[in-house]
């Protein structure tokens, strides 16, 4: 089973994941970890409770919100673990994006490197792209 969490440094990972259940409903395989607030005091504790709770079959998508910060290296020193995978540059498509596919129809190494490719396609300049469309905006 894959499961998910959203780790950020304050409370940006429960944030999002509201966000996201507007868009596609609530999930039950999706946790956050909120550090350096009053839940998550010990951001280790956390991250190995998190790992502890998984099953050996489970597939571990973790999704930080800066890469090089403190959450993502907590993570960093898992990722021998073959059930983590480890994703920085939390963002709203790229959610949204894991999230709909199933979990039976892809595999999660492939899953993610597509999701990260459309991700990214997501961020744009929109002043850049409405100068080079001759100011048509119904091109957005």
């Amino acid at each position: 089973m894959r499961k998910f969490l959203f780790a950020s440094h304050g409370r940006f990972a429960d944030g999002i994941r509201d966000s996201l259940e507007m868009v596609v409903g609530k999930n039950e395989d999706i946790s956050t970890l909120c550090a350096y607030t009053e839940d998550v005091p010990d951001i280790k504790v956390s991250v190995q409770k998190f790992l502890a709770s998984l099953d050996s079959q489970d597939d571990a998508i973790v999704i930080t919100d800066i890469s090089k910060g403190s959450v993502t290296n907590e993570f960093i020193t898992y990722l021998e673990d073959p059930r983590l995978h480890l994703i920085t540059g939390l963002n709203l498509p790229l959610l949204i994006a894991l999230i709909l596919e199933s979990p039976d129809t892809v595999d999660t190494k492939e899953l993610i490197r597509t999701a990260v490719l459309e991700s990214k396609e997501t961020i744009q300049y929109c002043n850049d792209i409405l100068l080079t469309r001759n100011h048509k905006t119904e091109d957005f």
